[in-house]
């Protein structure tokens, strides 16, 4: 009786699983389907790049008007000043408005870009 057992066992133990054809994508990439990698960025660095860039934009050509844009849709036209919360998760944004100088509070993830308009 045993070895009728490991005669019919023996197949089964002697398979192995295939070898994997392809590394599977992480879960972030599988559940979005985006291909683009993800990784993490210091709030106050993200904030800092944001001031050099605006800063640069402004220094390299001084008469022209700056725009940030953000995802939710709104854009800041005339930007005068950016400037970065203690912690670096807000930018404080002063632009021009018809009604005087205005600021705006946006966190910085929400930042599409910084550009002339």
């Amino acid at each position: 009786m045993s070895i009728l057992f490991l005669l019919l066992a023996a197949p089964l133990l002697a398979e192995e699983p295939p070898p994997p054809t392809e590394k599977p994508a992480p879960a972030y990439m599988a559940a979005s389907g985006n291909t683009r990698a993800i990784f993490p960025i210091d709030p106050k660095g993200r904030a800092n790049d944001l001031i050099q860039a605006f800063d640069l934009l402004r220094k390299e050509k001084p008469t022209l008007k700056i725009t940030l844009r953000t995802m939710s849709g709104m854009v800041f036209t005339n930007v005068s000043e950016v400037s970065a919360a203690a912690n670096g998760t807000i930018l404080f944004i002063k632009y021009l408005s018809n009604q005087g100088t205005k600021t705006q509070m946006v966190l910085i993830e929400e930042i599409l870009e910084v550009s002339y308009s």
